[in-house]
């Protein structure tokens, strides 16, 4: 079953795709062909910088969607990547320009995407913080280690080393929690 408003979609502007880690859903050029809900796995929007080097700009998980702008464009500006294997559904572009004459489709697509842009100033703020210590706190405020600490790291923009110095200082000062290994939460 998809989210709101993507269950307003007609049947046959679905299509189910599956993928393995490290399989590419579409290449930064490609013609656009709609947008993506993942129903399982995880997939990052990368880009590629003028050195090589690749940008996480977006992590789509399980329920969320990704590539919501592609239905304006001609190509897709970034990569989509596999992290791990799972299914999406492409939902057809014309469908969901389509839909938009519906005001209910229209006002939750649009308060999705304001929920989105939110989510990515978050981050922003989030990036901003210059000691990795206070970041590294700002991002467990935020929830934002819903994952590996390495993968946390990335998120942050911060090494793993300098992640998991915070965290033990975190940890040491009282101000986090870790009950096991890998896992940090805030106290009561």
């Amino acid at each position: 079953m998809l989210p709101n408003p993507y269950d307003h979609i007609p049947s046959s502007a679905l299509r189910p795709i599956s993928g393995a880690v490290g399989d590419t859903v579409f290449h930064q050029g490609d013609p656009t062909h709609g947008l993506y809900v993942v129903q399982t796995g995880r997939v990052h929007l990368e880009r590629v910088g003028p050195d090589g080097e690749r940008f996480i700009i977006h992590r789509a998980q399980a329920g969320t969607s990704f590539a919501e702008a592609s239905v304006f464009s001609e190509v897709y500006h970034c990569d989509a990547v596999f992290l791990e294997a799972g299914a999406l559904v492409r939902i057809d572009k014309a469908a969901v320009l389509a839909a938009f004459a519906e005001p209910e489709f229209a006002r939750t697509y649009g308060r999705r995407a304001a929920q989105q842009i939110q989510a990515q100033r978050q981050m922003l703020e989030i990036v901003g913080i210059r000691r990795a210590e206070d970041r590294v706190m700002a991002g467990l405020v935020a929830g934002l280690l819903d994952g590996s600490v390495v993968e946390f790291a990335a998120r942050l923009q911060l090494s793993h080393e300098a992640t998991y110095r915070a965290l033990r200082k975190l940890v040491q000062d009282g101000r986090v929690k870790n009950p096991t290994r890998g896992i940090y939460h805030l106290p009561p």
